[in-house]
């Protein structure tokens, strides 16, 4: 008997990844806060000049500042190994994000492997087998892979930005409090970026546990495609929220996501559903029922 796959309970944020993304967006705040309050603490111990003379963007002095090729390396240097420390060693010695993204697929792996397990006895795998397989061990240390390398260029990048507006900042004759205020603008486009980093990952790793367990499952002989189960809210992208309802191949998922920056803070998911050989659903209810609350959602936003 074939019964249905299990939805998620959340129509606007159907990943169900909310817990890890705020849990995330906490350590980034954390690292972030500690790395602006770093940075501006070593700043300020670097001595300085006033001099007459009109600074672009202060007041009529301008700051000289006491340096050398040494304060530069090590303000560049310290910059460089609190960011990784905050970042890339501040959970129990490994990035922050990583954790969550992990936790993410863990659970997308057990919900896929339950409403498997609810939609045919033919899917003989337990939660806990799966967990424990090497399968599993080695697709989940690809997701800390790409997630750890998000993390490093993150780290890169912010690292190049603060001390580039340092050494832009003491070149121009800014005043300590202005230069300030200028890493403090930093901190807050890397927290931005940072959150978008983790907001991707986290659900891309939600979605990857997904077509991972639906090619497992096709590997293992039972026929599947993704049923598409769009987030129905207000900042769902036209293109996105057209998919839901629609059934496709793990192909067509992947290529879709790959273009046009479709991964980007989409909170989309996708549900493996039986299908006969031909692709087509065995029971056709479910998906056309998703399609009609579709045309609503788009009615109803025009």
């Amino acid at each position: 008997m074939t019964r249905q796959p299990t939805l998620p309970r959340n129509s606007a944020s159907p990943t169900q990844t909310t817990r890890q993304r705020q849990r995330a967006f906490k350590q980034i705040r954390t690292a972030l806060a500690g790395i602006e309050r770093g940075v501006v603490e070593r700043f300020e111990q670097i001595g300085y000049r006033v001099t007459s003379g009109n600074a672009d963007g202060d007041s009529n002095q301008t700051y000289e500042y006491l340096l050398d090729q040494f304060v530069l390396d090590d303000m560049n240097s310290y910059i460089a190994e609190l960011i990784n420390e905050l970042v890339m060693r501040a959970i129990n010695g490994e990035p922050i994000v990583v954790g969550q993204a992990e936790l993410a697929y863990q659970q997308s792996t057990a919900a896929s492997v339950a409403s498997m397990a609810a939609q045919t006895e033919a899917f003989r795998r337990t939660v806990e087998q799966t967990l424990l397989s090497a399968p599993y061990r080695t697709r989940i240390a690809l997701v800390r892979a790409r997630v750890f390398e998000e993390m490093q260029g993150f780290t890169d990048q912010t690292r190049t930005d603060l001390a580039r507006t340092l050494a832009d900042g003491m070149a121009r004759g800014k005043s300590p409090g202005n230069i300030a205020r200028m890493i403090r603008d930093r901190i807050g486009v890397a927290q931005s970026r940072a959150e978008r980093i983790a907001r991707t990952e986290i659900n891309t790793a939600h979605r990857r546990a997904i077509w991972d367990e639906d090619k497992q499952t096709n590997e293992e002989g039972i026929r599947t495609r993704l049923l598409w189960v769009s987030a129905l809210s207000a900042t769902t992208r036209p293109t996105h929220a057209s998919r839901h309802g629609r059934i496709y191949t793990r192909q067509e998922v992947a290529e879709f996501y790959a273009r046009d920056g479709n991964a980007i803070n989409c909170k989309c998911t996708q549900v493996s559903i039986l299908v006969d050989e031909n692709g087509k659903p065995l029971s056709g209810a479910l998906p056309g029922k998703l399609q009609l609350q579709g045309q609503k959602f788009f009615k109803a936003a025009a």
